[in-house]
């Protein structure tokens, strides 16, 4: 337990501003010879997802002409705003929106006014390439399920925006379900899980799995585009600064506009309006769904860790490393992959979960699912703490039941489940806990869907994402961590009963 206090009590310190920096020095300004900065200095790149096509290209070109090596980390341009504010390493930034540049700018991470528009591209709707067309927004309201970037993706605030627009999103705002950036909620479309999809038209040109259905109108949103800044950070700034303007040269332009972009001129960039961040998710719903989540995923787990940790403590059988080793799979994979290989056998399209949809019980984007995701990655330490349970209970009192005639069923019963019952209830609070923070599985499985299924873990990722929403992380990090304490703390209290329970039985 102290080494729990001592971690809360590092993490709170580390949270402090940093008081004082370097002086900044960035911009677009001439430099000399930029090119040939420090030969063993390669440039890190921060990029919007919808980016990820034509930036290495532009890399590629600029290298090719002198230029450094050039690394890009593509992700959705809320968490890249937030690992740029906390990352000294990083170069420059590429957004999909001017809201999360000018975030940057307010915290000296940007310098105010040097962020310059590079590209343009298309709100579009997408569907899985062999699906019936549809040709205006309001067809979408026939629709169970539509794919949409996070709340605070650009992707995502310009979908919602464009939705507004037509007079739709009233209609449609509980059937969404979001993805962690465009280029998820595209993936989600492009296997059939979601049958329709907002995205940008770049990143649907580039997945044969989808076609376009129709575009927005231009009038129905800001219009999308793109900005590049060096970051004050940047260990090259000569070298940030070349690249950068590489990128809006003629050659630059060339490329971007080769790879499905639209150019922009200046001209064209000034006072566009922005896109309202969306608010905080709600912290009750958040709550209360995860201690839902992590209860039925406890009691769904219960018979099944029972039965396997009472077999691999008590029998001997062709198979049982097998058994053993898939059973705890799910502890040493990463949760994303067990969540794919759960989407992959009860996703939408798949036979057992179509028969699933067709009983009423549709796994993806909804609670059920989010329980079977919490229930695979707990069962591993259900099972090993209940395996531990059973090889603590002294053979010879089932032995001496069965010499007395009892039958081994009965025995069981009667014997061995009494004599582990603390054991099985400190695995029961160990896969509670466990459930309680699981998170990859989920966001893959079941999405993270307002008030169906964003548990506190999938709160905070969206809050994350949010210029607002740090003071309300706090309060869900607080809640997450003394209900896990609180688990972690029956979970000893049970394991030290089990043990005691045993020392009596045997008489010490």
């Amino acid at each position: 337990m102290t080494g729990w206090v001592l971690a809360c009590g590092l993490v709170l310190l580390l949270r402090a501003d940093a008081a004082a920096g370097e002086p900044v020095r960035i911009g677009f300004e001439p430099t000399v010879s930029s090119a040939k900065a420090a030969p063993d200095s390669s440039l890190l790149v921060l990029a919007a997802s919808s980016l990820a096509e034509v930036l290495p290209r532009l890399a590629d070109a600029w290298r090719r002409g002198g230029g450094a090596e050039v690394r890009f980390s593509f992700d959705a341009t809320s968490r890249l705003a937030v690992q740029a504010l906390q990352s000294p390493s990083a170069d420059a930034f590429f957004a999909a929106d001017r809201e999360w540049m000018d975030w940057l700018e307010q915290r000296a991470v940007v310098r105010e006014g040097i962020a310059v528009a590079m590209a343009a591209n298309e709100l579009v709707v997408v569907v899985p390439a062999d699906a019936s067309p549809l040709a205006t927004p309001a067809e979408l309201t026939r629709f169970p399920r539509i794919a949409l970037a996070g709340e605070n993706v650009p992707a995502g605030r310009y979908a919602r925006a464009a939705l507004e627009a037509t007079g739709v999103w009233a209609e449609v705002a509980d059937r969404v379900v979001r993805g962690g950036s465009v280029r998820g909620a595209l993936e989600w479309v492009a296997r059939g899980e979601v049958p329709v999809g907002i995205v940008y038209r770049t990143d649907a040109a580039a997945e044969p799995g989808v076609r376009v259905a129709f575009a927005f109108e231009a009038t129905n949103h800001p219009r999308v585009l793109y900005w590049s800044a060096p970051l004050s950070a940047s260990r090259a700034p000569e070298s940030t600064d070349s690249f950068l303007r590489f990128v809006v040269s003629e050659q630059g332009r060339d490329i971007v506009a080769a790879s499905g972009f639209a150019l922009v001129e200046p001209s064209a960039v000034q006072a566009l309006p922005s896109v309202a961040v969306v608010q905080a998710p709600a912290v009750a719903s958040a709550i209360r769904l995860s201690l839902m989540v992590a209860l039925l995923a406890t009691i769904a787990g219960l018979v099944p860790a029972v039965g396997l940790g009472w077999l691999l403590a008590r029998r001997e059988f062709r198979g049982k490393a097998l058994l053993s080793t898939l059973v705890m799979a799910p502890l040493v994979m990463p949760p994303v992959v067990t969540g794919f290989l759960l989407l992959s056998v009860l996703g939408g399209g798949t036979p057992l979960g179509s028969r699933l949809a067709s009983l009423g019980l549709p796994v993806p984007f909804t609670i059920l699912g989010a329980a079977i995701a919490a229930f695979v990655v707990g069962l591993p330490l259900y099972v090993i703490t209940i395996r531990g349970a059973f090889e603590a209970v002294d053979p010879m009192y089932e032995e001496l039941s069965w010499t007395l005639g009892a039958p081994p069923r009965r025995t069981f019963f009667r014997v061995s489940l009494p004599l582990a019952l603390p054991g099985i209830a400190a695995g029961a609070m160990l896969a509670f806990a466990r459930a309680l923070g699981e998170f990859g599985a989920t966001v893959v499985l079941a999405g993270n869907v307002e008030g169906s299924t964003r548990t506190i873990a999938l709160a905070v990722y969206t809050l994350l994402e949010s210029p607002s929403g740090r003071s309300t992380i706090w309060v869900l990090v607080g809640a997450s961590v003394g209900i896990s304490l609180l688990a972690l703390l029956g979970f000893e209290a049970l394991s030290r009963r089990q043990k005691l329970h045993l020392e009596d039985r045997h008489g010490h």
